[in-house]
């Protein structure tokens, strides 16, 4: 996701002024990436031996459960912190196109040179950010427990 949005932005940018083609190429890199994945995802070597259960409507209700607040605290700090700057992430990504025309005052071609540039800069200080923030995360031994 880190590297994936802002390039489906570079690209998307590129296709400003023939939408319809980049709707075309985006539904082609999706269907390919499943495909992609599939081929190349590791298998699960401990799930081969594991007996399968048939799975009830109320068996998949139940799998969807949050765990309990009071033994799962750090879970539901993650996924707070999680969703908030995913969605400030999303209106940002959203409108920005809307922000860059309507207040900096480009035309739709600049709008879009400026929205790659942005996307190449958001990959490499998520990137780099993450790559900080792992050992950090280490050194700290706090982990969501579920």
């Amino acid at each position: 996701m880190v590297a994936g949005q802002p390039i489906g932005t570079m690209i998307g940018s590129r296709m400003i002024n023939n939408a319809q083609a980049g709707f075309i190429i985006g539904a082609v890199i999706m269907l390919a990436s499943g495909f992609v994945a599939l081929a190349i995802w590791p298998r699960e070597e401990f799930s081969k031996d594991m007996e399968r259960t048939k799975m009830t409507l109320k068996d998949l209700a139940v799998s969807f459960h949050f765990p309990k607040f009071s033994t799962s605290r750090d879970f539901y700090k993650a996924f707070g912190c999680r969703v908030c700057m995913l969605l400030s992430y999303q209106m940002i990504s959203v409108y920005q196109l809307y922000i860059v025309e309507d207040y900096v005052h480009q035309t739709k071609t600049e709008a879009a040179g400026t929205i790659a540039t942005m996307s190449i800069i958001t990959m490499v200080v998520s990137l780099s950010a993450s790559l900080i923030s792992g050992p950090i995360s280490d050194k700290m031994h706090t982990r969501a427990r579920y």
